[in-house]
């Protein structure tokens, strides 16, 4: 399946190569990917250029790493937009794309998707929606971190398919998906856990009774927290790639305060 490698860059010749055995059907979703020692025998290249490579292959979605007994790396299901979550991660790898302009789109895209859900939502998807969200807290205490993080970007996710625009369905599930793997570097309290959920049932208490604009400037303030929080302790441990120190207005409870 892969071939030996003796030239430069190496991490980049054996993502190329995951990514090829991937697009022919060698590797598939749920396939467990060797240990990296074996990787490395197989590569011919060092523990640190596999490793590197793996980073890359799970920042842009396409593997997932999980630990435990049963833990390893293993191939992910390709979504539909996995151009558009290769472009974003690797221009975040080169620095072209800061967490700032990243969380900045998230804002300005979600806006936008409010607005358009508010018209278009059904008694269905609210329904739908707010099992989800019973779900995802009753399962909060047990799972992993990663899970609860998916939990709550499934909310977000939810929302966008909601518009039926693909553009924007793509373009907002690519930025959650890079979003994704950086919450997971940082690990969130159960106090954060509780208040997401609550902010999530009023968002969508306010899109059942028709309070579109009520419902777009909670979740306004919702984001400026989460990106607020992600920078600061972004750079407080210094876990995330290009985690600069930009400027966030911090959240305030005032700003949510008249859609209570």
């Amino acid at each position: 399946m892969f071939e030996n490698l003796k030239e430069k860059r190496l991490f980049e010749k054996i993502v190329d190569q995951i990514k090829d055995a991937i697009s022919s059907g060698s590797l598939n979703a749920g396939d467990k990917l060797p240990s990296e020692p074996e990787m490395a025998r197989a590569f011919g290249v060092s523990r640190s250029a596999v490793r590197e490579a793996l980073r890359i292959l799970e920042l842009s979605g396409l593997v997932g790493i999980k630990s435990g007994n049963r833990g390893g790396c293993f191939i992910q299901k390709v979504s539909s937009n996995q151009k558009l979550v290769d472009y974003f991660s690797d221009n975040w790898r080169l620095g072209q794309i800061t967490l700032n302009q990243l969380t900045e789109a998230r804002y300005w895209i979600e806006s936008m998707v409010i607005d358009i859900v508010g018209q278009k939502i059904t008694k269905k998807d609210i329904e739908k929606l707010r099992k989800s969200i019973d779900n995802a807290e009753r399962i909060s205490n047990d799972v992993e971190d990663r899970e609860k993080i998916n939990q709550h970007l499934n909310f977000h996710a939810s929302l966008v398919h909601i518009t039926g625009n693909t553009i924007l369905i793509d373009t907002l599930s690519a930025i959650l998906e890079l979003l994704d793997y950086m919450l997971r570097k940082i690990k969130q309290s159960r106090q954060v856990t509780r208040e997401t959920f609550k902010i999530h049932r009023k968002i969508l208490d306010l899109l059942e009774a028709g309070q579109v604009e009520r419902a777009r400037t909670l979740n306004n303030a919702h984001l400026k927290e989460v990106s607020t929080l992600l920078v600061k302790l972004a750079d407080k441990h210094n876990n995330l790639p290009n985690a600069k120190r930009e400027e966030h207005s911090f959240f305030k409870k005032e700003e949510i305060a008249h859609v209570q």
